[in-house]
């Protein structure tokens, strides 16, 4: 990594946002619903945790699944159930789990504030914020939070306007104020992500029946789900029992409905234990009439239109409302910084919270930027960056106090630098291959490599190419009537081809079209990688020699091997111009490290933001050896790969090999590569077993190399 390098200035997101928890219950267990709604009263986010019913068999029914693809929450928390049913539930659905004593101490949902601690969201003159009385029935608690005896104290002596309602209508009325205690756990908390994006629908007005258990559950956990920010979804629980009877009442909710002239109809009814005739009658309690229009109207506007919705006000009666809250969605309060970034050296970030956070407690701070790009979203990758952080998707995740102004010294390493944590960690030792300490040498010269992809520069270099080791090991065959491809004489062949003189020839005899022939060569030569000159028949030694441009004398021409007088090669119009490639691209070529090289090159510029090592000698325990072709990342994917000359070279027993490699080093993905056609036999193969490993395939061919 070099020392101190200047990379540019770079944009940082910085999300704040609490760990969010499920809560697990017994099935039919009111206590332990309370209990769960209880604690995330105490919660920030607590209006946005979902509480989960689960049956002795540990088997949650499946809209349990459906609802944490929504939440993204971040662990679940026991309540009530017995411990090997908490961790058999836990297994199933893939999630880490705390017993309740332990919430606020450890596992994946202590990292919270207490709702005391956030921006005191607004209310009106009427009073304080509501919250349940310790006696009061089940949908209170669930509509207005449920705030412990000592933490209600405590919130007194800090001089928090909160108290617990005298009457249920005082929990009915404090919602349609949202001056109810669970909407402070709400406070500084809503999406900065949604897809689709959410709509203005109508007020749900939740009728509850007998104080019923279903009621209260489905309600609690809808309204977990509910659009916080980009959109408005206002929710009521309200008992059937009772609020006919709530004086003025009607005209209370009949103000909370005036909203914006863009919604039909004004409220949806829906309830698990009223019937439709209860909810009609309620309905006509509450001065609703039922909407003629059976097409719903919702909106996305901004602005939203002046005009207001005017009495009187429409219903109807709905089943279920999931289809409104069934969108996917990110939680948190973001910041934008700008950071200087380095290499050699560690990244600065400070600045200050976008929330006010008002006492003690712990946030989660997501980092995102650009900066990022390409990097493995490993563990290794990210506690080097910062200690104790973690990745969550593409994003930078550090567990912090709650405080005004934040400092982080980050170091975010080069791609290449990432490369070697990942593989220092997967083996004992690694090393370049011959092979890759040769390939190495051009993708360290900048974009030279991607010249291969161009039109005929591949096919030009192969037929410039001395014909060394291979022409020696088949007339080694031809002569012992064996096969000579043993590594040892394999290494003799390279040897020996090193010795050998470098070929050259016409544009004619590069085995292109002349007119192609001449534009590749050109291009080599531009590049560095190809030399033009003639070619001197000596008279004395009859040595053929090639003269590079550079070295033809102004008069006459004489041998390079013994000085004599000579000709040069000529056709019509004098001497014609020969090619000759460089001697490390006619040694790398003869090698066949091409095809690596042009196999990197592809997979790059596919996607930029990659690093390949062409050609990895790994040494692992009792001094097991193995060698990849490419080892690399790939858009952030840690990659292994094959590569040969020709496809027909490909073996199953070689893939095998591949793949218990690839396994070997926890790579993502596996490349298989030939700038030829491969098989559909081979192709078959790599897919089947790539597909038992949990890795992902890349073939390359001609149809990708060489179009």
């Amino acid at each position: 990594m070099d020392s101190d390098k200047y990379k540019g200035l770079y944009p940082v997101q910085a999300t704040f946002a609490p760990a969010r928890a499920g809560y697990l219950i017994q099935a039919g267990s009111r206590t332990g619903f309370r209990r769960a709604v209880q604690e995330a009263s105490t919660r920030w986010g607590g209006a946005a945790e979902p509480i989960f019913p689960i049956p002795d068999d540990a088997n949650p029914a499946p809209w349990v699944n459906a609802l944490l693809e929504l939440t993204h929450i971040d662990g679940l928390v026991n309540v009530d159930l017995a411990e090997s049913v908490a961790e058999r539930t836990a297994n199933a659905l893939d999630l880490p789990w705390v017993p309740l004593k332990a919430i606020d101490r450890r596992g994946p949902v202590y990292i919270n504030t207490h709702p005391l601690s956030l921006p005191s969201t607004s209310i009106d003159s009427l009073g304080s914020r509501i919250t349940a009385a310790p006696t009061s029935r089940l949908w209170e608690a669930v509509a207005a939070g449920d705030l412990p005896a000592d933490h209600l104290e405590e919130a007194q002596r800090q001089g928090v306007n909160v108290s617990t309602s005298g009457s249920a209508d005082g929990v009915g009325r404090a919602q349609l104020r949202n001056a109810t205690w669970i909407d402070q756990t709400v406070a500084a908390f809503g999406e900065t992500y949604a897809s689709p994006a959410p709509a203005n629908i109508p007020t749900v007005v939740w009728i509850t029946a007998n104080d019923s258990l279903d009621d209260s559950l489905d309600f609690w956990n809808v309204r977990a789900l509910r659009p916080r920010g980009i959109a408005t979804m206002p929710m009521f629980l309200l008992p059937a029992e009772d609020v006919p009877y709530w004086l003025g009442f009607e005209a209370q909710l009949a103000s909370a409905l005036s909203r914006p002239d863009e919604i039909s109809p004004d409220v949806f009814l829906t309830s698990s234990s009223a019937s439709s005739e209860e909810l009609a009658s309620i309905a006509g309690a509450l001065g609703l009439v039922p909407a003629t229009d059976e097409e719903t109207r919702t909106s996305v506007r901004f602005p939203p239109p002046v005009e207001r919705r005017q009495a009187p006000f429409t219903y109807r009666i709905m089943a279920g409302v999931d289809q409104y809250v069934s969108f996917d969605r990110r939680y948190g309060v973001a910041t934008l910084l700008d950071a200087h970034a380095f290499t050699g050296r560690s990244t600065i970030l400070q600045f200050a919270s976008p929330i006010a956070f008002a006492g003690g407690g712990a946030t989660k701070v997501r980092l995102r930027s650009t900066l990022f790009d390409g990097l493995p979203k490993r563990e290794a990758i990210s506690s080097s960056m910062i200690p104790g952080a973690v990745w969550r998707g593409d994003e930078l995740e550090i567990a912090v106090p709650a405080l005004a102004q934040y400092r982080f010294e980050m170091k975010v390493p080069e791609l290449r630098d990432a490369l070697i944590a990942l593989l220092d960690t997967a083996a004992e030792s690694h090393a370049p291959s011959d092979k890759g300490s040769i390939a190495s040498m051009f993708l360290a010269r900048e974009d030279e490599a991607a010249a291969l992809l161009e039109p005929d520069i591949f096919e030009a270099i192969r037929g410039l190419t001395t014909p060394r080791s291979r022409r020696f090991l088949d007339e080694l065959e031809r002569i012992t009537g064996t096969s000579a491809s043993s590594e040892d004489l394999s290494d003799f062949a390279r040897d020996w081809a090193s010795q050998s003189k470098r070929a050259y020839r016409l544009p004619g005899n590069v085995g292109l079209p002349a007119v192609k022939a001449g534009v590749a060569l050109e291009r080599l030569c531009g590049l560095g990688w190809a030399e033009r000159g003639f070619e001197l028949r000596c008279l004395s030694c009859r040595t053929p020699s090639f003269v590079p441009l550079a070295s033809v004398p102004q008069t006459g021409a004489a041998c390079p091997a013994c000085r004599a007088a000579g000709d040069y090669t000529s056709a019509n119009a004098g001497p014609s111009v020969f090619y000759r490639l460089d001697g490390l691209i006619d040694r790398a070529s003869d090698q066949g490290v091409f095809p690596h090289l042009l196999t990197i090159a592809a997979l790059q510029k596919k996607e930029p933001m990659s690093w390949f090592l062409p050609g990895v000698d790994f040494t692992f325990g009792g001094g097991d050896r193995r060698e990849a072709d490419i080892v690399g990342l790939y858009a952030g994917q840690l990659t292994v790969g094959e590569v040969k000359t020709r496809g027909a070279e490909f073996t199953a027993e070689q893939i095998e090999r591949d793949i218990n490699l690839a396994e070997r080093l926890g790579a993502d993905i596996y490349v298989l590569s030939a700038p030829d056609e491969i098989s559909e036999e081979t192709k078959s193969t790599a897919r089947a077993r790539s597909t038992d490993a949990g890795i992902e395939l890349i073939l390359l061919d001609r149809t990708e190399l060489r179009p």
